[in-house]
């Protein structure tokens, strides 16, 4: 939007996505009874700077977004209608009188230079039809049309509160290699979402085709045209897309290209910082980075995305597994409330199911990704202390779990979910086929949506609720165990693949054998030589497994792995994201993997919330120092203030710096045990003698 040919505000592709109004879905991969509520957000901005004491003009392009999103259909067919503006200029004059400036058929419309736009693929734009200007005074609007009068989105209007998209930053190629007579290879430091901004030169017509490549070597059909309108230097960047890319290919028969020819400008939504982590073990530094800028690049009409190319959409499963870990990172206060509200829109509220996508937009999974209405609310509630939202989904979450209890068999096993009956285990494990049953992950996440509810509704005070699923929570473990638990072996399907975690994480394993199973698990895990073989649910897990029963220096193993499967990738400077897959097949920007991040927080630093004072009230630092560490540094902007732990290991001194914020209390835990109860708001500094390392 433009007053006055100035531009308004510094979003861009705004406002932020929601399952905006009711739609025809088509050639769905499955069934999917939509009984979704609609939304559609508005932004607001103070103009008075840009308002004129005469003339005044309002100029808009308007672009399809995620409203008339037709390019991939791999999904289905699930566009909304044809694009439409709602707009409102409100004035209020000196004498305290106001005026209404509304979008209605008084004002006009025409096309122009963009030929096409589209959210996945580019833009094409022919910069010999720009009409110059036409957001400003005086400009002859003679030939233009009325604006149509179309029909309102079903969607009810919200003033957007979640962060914008922004322009965050821009990057100069590293290089640019001229392939041939016309085909340039630009390259970026690091893989990024975004779009290039071009300044070229040439004649009237010629073309520019740019083509983005990311660290996968594949564009994803992600493409930008470019005619020349001709003249002088031409300056033009794209407004109603982004790509994800770390080179360029860049096709011009006719116009030359150089280094400075091109810049890459990132774009994401924009949460600000809230945690920062470093150690002395720069694998895991190099993690903590890559899993930043593969978070960042997902963020995008806030909401955390799968991937930010080939898919783009919201998946609920990839959300609960990095909740802290996004929490930790980013202030995610308005974030999450804007996609809780998504959560809530896209469920159906006669049988209870969430999909898997929300705003929903297709995609695969299973009761691990719908059960993210339940965890995630919770881990916010954790870390922000707000029972408002906890109130405000509660029927909501409550049905979820009575979904799961019409999807059982004769047993008490989840053997299936909507759509028709197929689910997703634990997502992503290294060799395919020898990943979980998807039943196993299925009904050990039926279990933990009931026991995170009945601390749900404890806080709320719904003790009649809380009973309820008490007793719940009884009957899928005693069914559980029966099911899947060999008393024999002390493993859960033999061990494998995680098999073992999602009992001990989620405290379903029989009374007397948590000791047995834990041993066993680390047996299994010292067989395959510590690595990986976790797939997206159960890798998260594991690491917490480990390190609440006073083993981290396993975890410590795991993560400081060089090979796959493991994390020792990041340490090759040509990828610099985190990957879908251990083994680096399909996307190489997936963040679902760096739900990681949160062991280096709660383990390493030892930053931890407790949920009897929930929103950092008291906070517990325990710090583990494990593997060799000489140092580690975290710290977390809490509603608070600030809370950091330092330590550092001097000779054979353990020595720790914590800093805890006013109006709050810390139990402080050294690696000997010496406990310290009540300590303050400040700066305090503790030491320890040195224990050995397991």
């Amino acid at each position: 939007m433009y007053l006055n040919g100035e531009r308004v505000g510094d979003q861009v592709l705004a406002p932020a996505v929601t399952n905006f109004d009711r739609r025809s879905l088509k050639k769905m991969l499955y069934f999917f009874d939509d009984q979704s509520n609609q939304r559609v957000l508005y932004n607001t901005f103070d103009v008075t700077s840009l308002v004129q004491k005469a003339e005044n003009t309002v100029g808009v392009l308007l672009g399809n977004g995620w409203y008339n999103q037709r390019d991939r259909t791999v999904e289905g067919c699930m566009w909304y209608d044809t694009p439409r503006l709602l707009c409102q200029l409100e004035i209020e004059y000196t004498d305290g009188s106001t005026e209404l400036v509304v979008t209605d058929d008084s004002w006009k419309t025409t096309t122009g230079p963009l030929l096409h736009d589209a959210i996945f693929t580019g833009e094409e734009y022919d910069a010999r039809l720009e009409l110059d200007g036409w957001n400003r005074n005086g400009y002859k609007d003679s030939s233009w049309k009325k604006a149509l009068l179309v029909r309102v989105p079903k969607g009810s209007l919200h003033a957007q509160l979640a962060p914008h998209e922004k322009i965050i930053r821009i990057l100069q190629p590293v290089s640019c290699e001229q392939k041939d007579d016309s085909t340039y290879w630009y390259a970026f430091p690091e893989m990024i979402s975004g779009w290039a901004h071009i300044k070229v030169q040439g004649n009237a017509g010629d073309r520019i085709k740019l083509r983005f490549v990311g660290e996968e070597k594949n564009d994803f059909g992600q493409v930008d045209l470019y005619t020349l309108r001709g003249g002088g230097v031409e300056q033009w960047e794209p407004r109603f897309t982004w790509h994800t890319f770390r080179y360029i290919e860049v096709i011009s028969r006719q116009v030359r290209m150089n280094k400075e020819s091109l810049v890459a400008k990132v774009v994401h939504t924009d949460p600000q910082p809230a945690g920062s982590f470093s150690c002395s073990n720069e694998l895991f530094n190099k993690i903590n980075e890559v899993y930043l800028r593969t978070q960042k690049n997902n963020f995008h009409g806030s909401i955390s995305s799968d991937c930010p190319h080939r898919e783009r959409l919201a998946y609920t499963g990839d959300a609960q597994v990095v909740v802290e870990s996004s929490i930790l990172s980013f202030d995610m206060t308005q974030f999450c409330r804007k996609w809780f509200d998504d959560m809530g829109d896209a469920r159906n509220r006669k049988s209870g199911y969430v999909p898997h996508t929300a705003p929903f937009g297709g995609g695969g999974g299973g009761p691990a990704w719908g059960s993210a209405y339940v965890i995630m609310p919770w881990a916010y509630y954790c870390y922000y202390g707000d029972t408002v939202l906890l109130n405000r989904h509660y029927e909501g979450m409550k049905q979820w779990v009575a979904y799961l209890g019409t999807r059982t068999d004769a047993r008490g096993i989840i053997v299936r979910e909507e759509p028709d009956g197929w689910c997703l285990g634990d997502w992503c494990a290294p060799g395919k086929k020898m990943e979980l049953p998807e039943p196993l992950v299925n009904t050990a996440y039926y279990y933990h949506s009931a026991d995170l509810m009945s601390k749900v509704a404890a806080v709320l005070g719904k003790e009649e609720d809380r009973l309820h699923f008490d007793r719940l929570c009884t009957r899928i473990r005693q069914d559980f165990n029966t099911v899947f638990f060999n008393p024999s072996t002390h493993h859960y399907w033999e061990g494998r693949q995680g098999a073992d975690v999602f009992p001990l994480a989620f405290g379903m394993v029989p009374e007397g054998e948590k000791e047995a199973v834990f041993n066993a698990l680390l047996a299994h895990l010292d067989s395959i030589g510590n690595h990986f073989d976790t797939g997206i649910m159960a890798t998260p897990l594991l690491l917490k497994v480990l390190s609440d029963n006073g083993r981290a220096d396993i975890a410590f193993r795991l993560m400081n792995q060089r090979e796959i499967p493991g994390f020792g990738y990041v340490m090759d400077d040509r990828y610099s994201c985190l990957w879908e897959r251990w083994e680096g097949k399909a996307s190489r920007c997936h963040p679902m993997f760096g739900s990681v991040v949160a062991w280096f927080y709660r383990t390493l630093a030892g930053i931890c919330y407790d949920e009897a004072e929930p929103g950092m009230k008291h906070i517990v630092i325990a710090p583990q120092p494990v593997g060799g560490l000489t140092y580690c540094s975290g710290s977390y902007q809490s509603l608070y203030g600030p809370v950091r732990s330092d330590w550092r290991i001097e000779a054979d001194s353990f020595e720790l710096t914590v800093e805890v914020p006013v109006n709050t209390t810390a139990t402080v835990i050294l690696p000997d045990g010496k406990i310290y109860r009540n300590v303050g708001s400040g700066i305090h500094r503790f030491a320890s003698p040195l224990m050995s390392d397991r």
